[in-house]
């Protein structure tokens, strides 16, 4: 049965000046990414199709969570 997981971007930063689209994640968002990838592996979900939005938040979300898999 296919399964559907929906992951939000880890917390971010806003820092004056930058636009929404490029707003970076925190050192706490950094850091959840990897538990994010734990519990991911620990439900032994497997991704065949993952779509990720062009925002550097859920960009550097998915790369940091992806590596740690």
């Amino acid at each position: 049965m296919p399964t559907l997981v929906l992951l939000r971007h880890a917390k971010s930063e806003w820092p004056a000046d930058t636009a929404d689209l490029e707003r970076p994640l925190n050192s706490r968002g950094q850091r959840d990414c990897v538990a994010v990838a734990a519990a991911i592996e620990a439900h032994g979900l497997l991704m065949d199709l993952v779509l990720v939005s062009p925002a550097r938040r859920t960009q550097e979300t998915f790369g940091l969570v992806f590596d740690s898999l």
